[in-house]
């Protein structure tokens, strides 16, 4: 197989398949249209004489060849990734952040890095893991268990009831089986609250009902603006905790077993992108609730 300008780029493209599991989700990453990544696939199948997936439905999966070729193409695409960046200017750091952990604990904390270096900061607020080369520090959620990946926790994901008084009054709270019958906006983490307070719930109350928020973010704005009682993070909303403009009721919190996480490659030992993780974690051990 040769590798010429166009084979590279078919290869970069089996790897966004190969990590999507799917040929829509890869080419709005690329950027281009589904018809040509298929293209580009049936090209790439043709000239290494396998098949590299197999169809069900909607979903691709990777064949056995499929497999190896995709570590060996993601471990190649990461060291080149890496080699570029460190050619280029190398006081800028590209962080691709979780949404809400972006906007509630990382942006209000960043002055306090750059403030007393030279580098410069990029932020991309995503939710899925972007392709490796394109970003040099990654926060993610999840068990810890990213391959090609230093993964350092920074703190356990955390749930508990939270309102604006101000602006959703609900019956005076004595006790946690009392949100049963509040305005509870929906989250798949009740059952197991209610189930860490001591309360047994009937399985039609107990998930909330209305608009479902896909983002601590999004929820926590609508409980803000008074929708009810969200299950959100004290941590990440500290400072309207502070400010009295959310409540906490009851002590009863979910901790994990996910977290956050950071991610640099296997291959980075740059000393600026050492520093930002080193810095962050520091952060993290400082708002501990």
């Amino acid at each position: 197989m040769s590798l010429g300008p166009s084979s590279l780029e078919s290869l970069r493209v089996f790897d966004a398949c190969a990590r999507h599991g799917s040929y829509t989700r890869a080419a709005e990453e690329l950027g281009i249209s589904p018809a040509a990544v298929s293209q580009r696939m049936r090209h790439l199948q043709a000239d290494i004489g396998a098949p590299l997936f197999d169809r069900r439905g909607p979903r691709i999966a990777l064949t056995d060849s499929g497999k190896e070729l995709a570590g060996k193409v993601g471990q190649a695409l990461t060291i080149l990734g890496t080699a570029v960046q460190s050619c280029r200017d190398c006081d800028t750091i590209r962080v691709s952040a979780a949404p809400t952990f972006a906007s509630r604990w990382l942006a209000p904390r960043l002055a306090s890095f750059a403030g007393s270096r030279t580098h410069r900061i990029t932020i991309d607020a995503a939710s899925d893991l972007r392709a490796p080369g394109s970003f040099d520090v990654a926060i993610r959620s999840g068990l810890g268990r990213w391959k090609g990946f230093q993964a350092t926790l920074l703190f356990p994901i955390e749930a508990t009831p939270l309102y604006n008084p101000q602006l959703y009054r609900p019956a005076p709270l004595a006790a946690p089986r009392d949100l049963v019958d509040c305005a509870r906006l929906p989250s798949d983490a009740w059952p197991a609250w209610f189930e860490a307070a001591g309360v047994d719930v009937p399985g039609d109350a107990i998930g909330g009902s209305g608009v479902r928020y896909p983002t601590q973010d999004l929820a926590g704005a609508a409980v803000l603006e008074g929708a009810g009682i969200a299950l959100l993070s004290p941590r990440l909303f500290a400072d309207a905790l502070g400010a009295g403009r959310l409540v906490r009721p009851f002590e009863t919190m979910l901790h994990g077993p996910a977290g956050y996480w950071v991610l640099i490659s296997d291959h980075d030992r740059r000393p600026s992108v050492l520093a930002f993780r080193a810095w962050l974690v520091e952060a993290s051990r400082k708002t501990g609730l």
